[in-house]
């Protein structure tokens, strides 16, 4: 499945293994992207380096308090829920999770960059909450914003695995690049 524009409606007409193949460039996110539930990968596109050039912004500038959380993964999603080859940036929620919020939900996240992403309480980047154990492979959190954990957040028994992932320049009262 291809999204030409709309993620959100490509994610509603997949079905569980369906690859959704994002071509390079800016995504402005109105409404969080939510899979439902459903066992996808979202793929982007890389730059002769392997850099993600698929770009899904949130709209809210930096310091902002607009925009849009970026992600949502709250139907106990697992392992073949797949983000690979994505930017997620310029999120923002009023509450946790800027970036991306797990509830209950263990998704796989491969070179992924989450940058300049804000929340008012907790995970300005990602928040991980309800036994959510995502695993992080090759990903990158740079200039996120939370008063908690703003880069990640992990509460209530939530266990990420993170191999080879960058925490640079986050910001937050506690916990600058992880609480």
């Amino acid at each position: 499945v291809l999204a030409n524009g709309d993620i959100q409606t490509a994610i509603d007409a997949a079905s569980n293994g369906d690859i959704i193949q994002l071509a390079a460039g800016t995504y402005n996110i109105t409404t969080t992207i939510d899979p439902a539930g459903k066992q996808v990968t979202i793929i982007g596109t890389v730059d002769g380096n392997g850099d993600p050039t698929s770009i899904l912004d949130g709209g809210n500038p930096v310091g902002g308090t607009s925009g849009v959380r970026v992600l949502i993964c709250q139907n106990s999603e697992t392992s073949a829920t797949v983000f690979e080859n994505l930017v997620i940036q310029n999120g923002y929620s009023s509450s946790d999770g800027g970036g991306m919020y797990n509830t209950s939900s263990s998704p796989t996240l491969t070179n992924c960059t989450f940058t300049s992403n804000s929340a008012s309480a907790s995970g300005g980047g990602m928040r991980n909450v309800s036994s959510s154990s995502p695993t992080l492979t090759n990903c990158t959190f740079t200039d996120n914003l939370a008063a908690y954990g703003g880069g990640m957040r992990n509460v209530s028994s939530s266990s990420p695995t993170l191999t080879d992932c960058t925490f640079t320049s986050n910001s937050a009262t506690y916990g600058g690049g992880m609480y």
